[in-house]
């Protein structure tokens, strides 16, 4: 998607020279350019991937870890209201949704650094206002403003593309991913636990006490990735001290005309723009969001489950996500080998060129069908009260699979959409957030109804219905693209 043009090894090339006309002139990073993030130490690099992977478990675990004390909330401010007990865990979802719109386009128009050390100074201050908070209604609006500044998820894996080449991206993915999606799964374990043994404030202070570190530690050490940005700022310091107003950046492709106020709108829609103008992005965001409602549907399901049919206790219910927590970071360690390795076995092959994004997608059809066996097994194995070790398998199948799908799914999308990736991403992240949010709630009268045999067996059956859509991806990439409106996303 992205558009560049051919450039020499120089940093400043000739783009247009005419008798009339003043040279213009284009900045570009040059092959060992100590600029280009992506020539940086292995050890920084890598320190930055770890901080922001760690920022964004923490950020995911805060969705749901309201979820165990929320009863113990309602006793304290005497309260009985069932409303504010499903709002207090779910209204950080709505937040999460508008995030995405927010911090991933403005990292494109201003580059990583200052918009993500904002958000997380804003999201750090929301939580302690949780913490602090001395009635339910605060709790619930602080809520809220915490999730919608969570800026970690949308662009972490716009740093990993700033830092890593395509056949290197595969490892970092899977650890920004794999943390993401690792935090909703512990957030029960740590919230039960906090809330028995020191009281439900705790819940929220000590994600606070470790996100602020973490934000310290990004602040710190953590300088600008994004060549769009870096590169901007080399052409204007090159054209101040020669004095060539015509020097340009690769990448500065602003409307002299434009205000700020519209440029900035431009910049907050581009990500809807996207989802709604290119089929890949829409068919690849469709299935992700089905895949991720349907994992919180268990999710939502698996405390009550064992609770009820096998007897653990509230603190001990916890210990049941241990099989998802299991699924995922298998799922992550076999996507941090077999993407860089496939890839480089492919450009091999392939003389040295990149082969086309949609190579990172044949797990996901395996990950597909483990998926749909999954829900089945743990459906099943629950309506029979079987040895609670098994329907555990079943969530490890399930957690392996989201695993597997969502590394390969956002390289995917990282590898496609160039520099405005981060936006691709977020565009796919708000449709995800709102299934995870809401589809959980069809849970229980579709269990009450079917019972969660059939139940089991009706969402593994919605999911295998997408285990083709990976192939027809690969099988019919280029007249989807060229159903693509490329225009939207080069301004």
């Amino acid at each position: 998607m992205e558009s560049e043009p051919k450039t020499e090894r120089g940093e400043v090339i000739p783009l247009d020279s005419t008798i009339d006309q003043p040279t213009t002139t284009v900045v570009d990073f040059t092959t060992d350019d100590p600029s280009n993030p992506q020539n940086w130490s292995k050890t920084y690099k890598w320190s930055i991937v770890v901080l922001t992977a760690c920022l964004s478990t923490v950020v995911q675990l805060c969705t749901i870890i309201a979820a165990p004390v929320s009863p113990s909330i309602l006793t304290h401010f005497h309260s009985d209201n069932s409303l504010y007990r499903t709002l207090i865990v779910s209204i950080w979802e709505l937040g999460e949704i508008i995030a995405p719109l927010i911090w991933g386009p403005l990292s494109e128009q201003y580059g990583r650094r200052w918009v993500l050390h904002i958000a997380n100074f804003l999201f750090v201050a929301f939580l302690v206002g949780t913490s602090l908070s001395t009635n339910i209604q605060m709790i619930i609006a602080f809520r809220f403003l915490s999730g919608a500044a969570t800026a970690a998820s949308p662009i972490g894996p716009g740093i990993v593309k700033d830092l890593f080449a395509e056949e290197q991206r595969g490892r970092a993915m899977s650890i920004m991913s794999l943390t993401g999606a690792l935090g909703p799964m512990i957030g029960p374990i740590i919230g039960s636990y906090l809330g028995q043994r020191a009281g439900w404030r705790w819940a929220f202070w000590l994600p606070t006490i470790v996100s602020g570190a973490l934000s310290l530690l990004l602040f710190a050490f953590y300088s600008e990735t994004y060549k769009v940005t870096i590169l901007k700022r080399k052409a204007k310091e090159l054209a101040e001290s020669t004095g060539n107003s015509q020097i340009r950046s690769k990448y500065e492709i602003e409307n002299e005309n434009e205000t700020t106020s519209q440029r900035l709108f431009r910049t907050v829609i581009r990500p809807l723009r996207l989802l709604f103008r290119f089929p890949l992005l829409s068919l690849i965001t469709l299935y992700i969001s089905v895949v991720y409602g349907f994992t919180y549907l268990v999710m939502t399901t698996i405390a009550p489950v064992f609770q009820n049919s096998y007897g653990f206790s509230e603190g001990a219910s916890g210990l049941s996500f241990l099989g998802l927590c299991l699924g995922l970071v298998f799922g992550g360690l076999l996507c941090s080998w077999v993407l860089d390795h496939y890839i480089s076995i492919i450009k091999n092959r392939n003389g040295g060129q990149s082969p086309a994004p949609e190579q990172r997608l044949p797990p996901v059809f395996l990950a597909c069908i483990l998926m749909c066996g999954g829900h089945i097994l743990f459906g099943w194995t629950v309506h029979y009260h079987i040895q609670f070790v098994v329907p555990i398998i079943g969530t490890g199948m399930i957690g392996f699979a989201l695993a597997v799908t969502t590394i390969s799914v956002q390289t995917y999308i990282i590898d496609s959409f160039g520099i405005y990736a981060t936006s691709a991403i977020s565009a796919m992240l708000v449709p995800r957030n709102a299934t995870a949010a809401f589809l959980p709630l069809v849970g229980p009268p579709m269990f009450a109804s079917l019972g969660y045999g059939w139940g089991g067996t009706l969402v593994g059956l919605l999911v295998l219905m997408f285990a083709p859509m990976p192939l027809l991806l690969m099988r019919f990439r280029k007249r989807l693209q060229a159903n693509s409106s490329h225009d939207t996303i080069m301004d």
